[in-house]
């Protein structure tokens, strides 16, 4: 099972180029992470 952006699968379902995908997941897991440090206390 696969946990957070996964870029094979965006580029499955939205018809993306492999590059687009992986700069699209990179930029979810910046934001995921950002977004977990900004609630930990």
């Amino acid at each position: 099972m696969v946990k957070g952006p996964d870029p094979l699968h965006l580029a499955e379902v939205f018809g993306l180029d492999e590059k687009t995908a992986m700069r699209y997941a990179e930029s979810a897991r910046a934001l995921l992470e950002q977004a977990s440090e900004q609630q930990s206390p």
